[in-house]
């Protein structure tokens, strides 16, 4: 079948790009105007609603992966887009006709990270279906600047956008990203085709996906190894950033910068990739980013000042990117044709499960010992990563 090629990616590919861009940009412009108006309420409020949305996704993204096996990606992503289109009208119209309470933003926090938690395992296989395998590393990174350039741009424009439009007005932003996604995945073309597996939706689907990873030798050494980067990362870049801001007297100000650092760090790495395309011995770089992540973490631990801390927080930055910018594109090429979502599903879950069990421990670690040997101790966490890999054959003869 032709595809229609506009600088060697196919149009469809582009306009669904696009939308994921929009989409993301709103869902995290809405995230952040909940968050602050649950905040209003007290920190426990704009904790739980922060936890409601992340939840789901650890307890339900095994059986949306399973759904987008059992019927497809693209139609597992229309109904989720069209959930959260309707989640952000009732949101828009019970906020304005009744105002918020903490109630309602618990129902469209969970109700939001529902939808999301079905969504995100179609959307992360759906860039195989418009490029080659070859180019299905530059593609992700593509795919992954767009959803990080997003996530950048939403706070800070949500904080803006909800002292003009209060949560209604966003909510409205919201419901319109999500619009926009749902009629590109109504009308782009696919170039190729996925046929549906016919695993039934329950238990059993997700322990035949279990099985098949256990039997593999290289994907468990990948997804440790993913598992260990999500630990030591996100909750330093969460809540050890601003704790130890606070415990070295740097001010609100200057801990944004130290946080964007690696978000700057993470960006310029990603358009490389973008650009330049990922390394054919993906084992390689997959080596070399939990080293530099390390070496990031450990330099925060320590760092006199904050202009050192930025620094150092690029690199991180740098790290997290060129070992996921190879580690993704690997894992989905090694997963079975029938079961995409569900390996994919699998890779999100090992991501997100150990910022439940790890993030809690930050402060009182914190308190204990103080935060610079607690980043310095994450910073560690990243190195047996690389071990994993290296150490791993199979792994070290895969070619992307």
């Amino acid at each position: 079948m032709g595809i229609d090629m506009t600088n060697g990616y196919p149009k469809s590919l582009q306009a669904w790009l696009a939308a994921s861009f929009g989409l993301e940009l709103g869902l995290a412009v809405l995230a952040f105007a909940m968050t602050w108006t649950a905040s209003a309420y007290g920190p426990d409020t704009a904790s739980a609603v922060l936890t409601l949305t992340v939840a789901p996704a650890v307890v339900l993204g095994l059986l949306g992966g399973l759904l987008a096996d059992r019927v497809g990606p693209r139609r597992t992503m229309i109904v989720s887009s069209l959930g959260l289109v309707a989640i952000s009208v009732v949101l828009a119209a019970v906020a304005w006709s009744s105002g918020t309470s903490p109630a309602l933003l618990f129902v469209i926090a969970a109700s939001m990270g529902t939808a999301s938690a079905f969504f995100r395992p179609a959307s992360a296989v759906f860039a195989r279906l418009f490029v080659a395998d070859r180019e299905l590393g530059t593609a992700m990174a593509r795919v992954g600047m767009a959803g990080q350039l997003a996530r950048t741009i939403g706070p800070p424009l949500g904080g803006f956008l909800i002292g003009m439009l209060t949560l209604a007005g966003v909510a409205w932003i919201g419901a319109a990203g999500a619009a926009v996604m749902l009629c590109v995945l109504l009308l782009i073309r696919v170039p190729r085709r996925v046929q549906p597996s016919d695993v039934r939706l329950g238990v059993r689907g997700i322990l035949d996906a279990m099985s098949a990873v256990r039997s593999r030798k290289d994907v468990p050494a990948l997804l440790a190894s993913v598992a260990i980067i999500a630990g030591a990362v996100i909750p330093v870049v969460a809540l050890g950033i601003p704790l130890a801001a606070r415990e070295r007297g740097w001010s609100a100000g200057e801990a944004g910068l130290i946080e964007a650092g690696w978000i700057a760090g993470g960006l310029v790495c990603t358009a490389w990739f973008g650009w330049k395309g990922t390394l054919t011995n993906a084992w390689k770089p997959m080596f070399v980013g939990p080293i530099i992540i390390a070496l990031g973490l450990g330099l925060l631990a320590i760092a006199p000042r904050w202009e050192v801390a930025v620094s150092s927080t690029v690199l991180v930055g740098a790290g997290v990117v060129l070992f996921t910018a190879h580690a993704f594109p690997t894992y989905l090429l090694l997963a079975p044709a029938t079961m995409l979502s569900r390996f994919q599903s699998l890779l999100l879950f090992v991501q997100q499960a150990p910022q439940l069990v790890v993030a809690p421990l930050v402060g009182f670690a914190g308190e204990a010992f103080g935060m610079g040997a607690v980043i310095g101790a994450f910073g560690a966490l990243a190195l047996p990563a690389s071990l994993l890999v290296a150490s791993n054959r199979s792994l070290r003869d895969f070619r992307l």
